[in-house]
């Protein structure tokens, strides 16, 4: 998804006076910001994801790269879709499920409490989660995009306003998905401990798990 670099890029260069263009500097160099850690995700994360939730540590985050054909394309780019919110906050949804993703799995190894299916059926959800991300954020770059569709202004944004929709309840159900987990973590650290407690009344090992 290195190419959604696009649909950001030019969010706030808008014409005004020198206020309105330093506080609008100010949100381009945020949303850069932001999208540096999204494309770190979108080109180590995803390849990350096929290989397996091992590999997730490795993310780098800002790590990216403009080649000359994302440069062509900013050309194309309409400006009234361009600067429409639902675009960034799209993006800043991909953000959050991303770094969800990252803070279950490292909980996930930290804790070593979800051991063989448990921990292929979590890596499946995330993996089929992202899957439908990045189909929406491919979506994105298409309508957003002149001489891609075609479309009029307005139809553009219903289909903008459609995906942030999708982004939503992905995102949802990544917060939801992940709260259950870390909750089913507690449940069985207590299990664990109360079992431990258990061995040492009984006078049992307790080096036991």
């Amino acid at each position: 998804m290195k190419k959604i670099f696009l649909v950001v890029l030019f969010t706030a260069l808008t014409t005004g006076n020198l206020h309105a263009q330093a506080k609008q500097q100010r949100m381009l160099l945020e949303q850069i910001a932001a999208l540096q850690v999204y494309i770190g995700y979108a080109q180590k994360g995803y390849s990350a994801v096929k290989k397996g939730l091992n590999t997730i540590g490795d993310f780098k985050r800002g790590e990216f790269s403009l080649h000359t054909d994302y440069l062509n394309s900013l050309k194309a780019v309409n400006p009234k879709i361009r600067k429409y919110a639902r675009v960034t906050e799209i993006i800043a949804l991909q953000i959050k499920i991303m770094k969800s993703y990252k803070s279950l799995y490292q909980q996930i190894r930290q804790d070593d409490l979800f051991h063989g299916d448990e921990v292929d059926y979590i890596k499946r959800v995330f993996e089929r989660l992202i899957k439908n991300c990045d189909t929406n954020l491919d979506e994105l770059l298409t309508i957003v995009t002149d001489g891609k569709l075609e479309m009029k202004d307005d139809e553009r944004m219903k289909r903008i306003d459609m995906i942030y929709q999708n982004m939503l309840d992905n995102y949802a159900f990544s917060e939801s998905f992940s709260n259950e987990t870390k909750i089913l973590a507690v449940s069985k650290a207590t299990e664990l401990k109360e079992a431990k407690n258990s061995r040492v009344v009984n006078g049992i090992n307790t080096d036991l798990p």
